[in-house]
């Protein structure tokens, strides 16, 4: 392994640590917050990071004003739209069910690329994805595979339908040419302006709690800004991008731990069980595409 493979995996592991800290974030903000309130402190904090860095990374790069009010557009799905409905779910759900839920995104990008033919959907192709949704399917129900057994079906809903906007924006982002980390800022900017407006006809989006101020700080920077930044620094320094990506599929076991020593909450083992088949299912799915790569 050369050494800008180990700065890279390096670099994924900081960004891993990041990401599998939010959750419980979430979950301990909006005990004195709301969806909303979460979502404007974290949505501005994460601006004041990306929009200097995005401007520092394109000093010297021809901009299109088309691709600019492109991306200020996407940002009413990613990140407005899209973390609405995931903070909802939190606050619906324990942390463990929406964190496990939201990672079917995976799954739902892999469908994706199948229905829109830039994979082979063969057989193969196919069980994979089927265990990575009983897997999933197993944490909603909580191993019941009933509807009856779903602790809150809504939320499970509501984390499953964060999981299909993830996709949806990627595949929508892939069509806009700015360079990434000025992009990511500009998605940020579009969510904030709109957020600025519904403050202003409504102050109920402004926190009052101190916690929920620090929690969303702590979003905008964990979760939403500073891991992305690191991601593509990692991908920039690896010739692999495999060996990157799988680092990824530690995120939420990981984050478990966290869930189960600051929210106290308990782990299901259908939790497990139900992990263990979306990360299997996964980790299948991309292997087989090395292999045919």
């Amino acid at each position: 392994m050369d050494k800008e493979t180990r700065k890279a995996i390096v670099l994924a592991g900081i960004a891993l640590l990041m990401w599998s800290t939010v959750a419980t974030v979430f979950k301990l903000t909006l005990r004195t917050g709301t969806p909303g309130e979460l979502l404007f402190v974290s949505v501005l904090t994460a601006c004041l990071v990306l929009i200097p860095a995005g401007i520092l990374q394109t000093r010297e790069i021809s901009i299109s004003f088309r691709n600019v009010l492109k991306a200020l557009g996407t940002g009413l799905l990613m990140p407005l739209t899209y973390y609405s409905v995931l903070f909802i779910a939190y606050d619906r759900l324990p942390a463990q069910s929406a964190q496990i839920i939201n990672f079917t995104w995976p799954v739902f990008m892999a469908a994706a690329a199948m229905l829109l033919k830039r994979e082979p959907a063969n057989i193969t192709r196919i069980v994979y994805l089927l265990i990575s949704l009983t897997g999933a399917v197993v944490v909603l129900t909580r191993g019941t595979f009933t509807l009856k057994g779903a602790e809150d079906l809504p939320g499970s809903l509501l984390a499953l339908g964060s999981a299909f906007l993830w996709t949806a924006f990627w595949m929508l982002q892939s069509k806009i040419s700015l360079p990434g980390t000025l992009r990511m800022g500009l998605y940020f900017t579009g969510a904030f302006i709109v957020m600025i407006l519904w403050a202003a006809a409504s102050h109920s989006i402004i926190p009052s709690h101190p916690r929920t101020w620090l929690g969303g700080m702590y979003t905008g920077l964990f979760e939403m800004s500073l891991p992305f930044l690191i991601w593509q620094k990692a991908l920039e320094k690896t010739r692999s991008v495999a060996v990157i990506s799988n680092v990824i599929y530690l995120s939420p076991f990981l984050s478990l731990l966290f869930i189960r020593t600051f929210l106290h909450e308990s782990i299901h083992s259908s939790s497990l069980i139900g992990l263990l088949l979306i990360s299997t299912g996964l980790f299948l799915q991309m292997n087989l595409k090395e292999k045919t790569d």
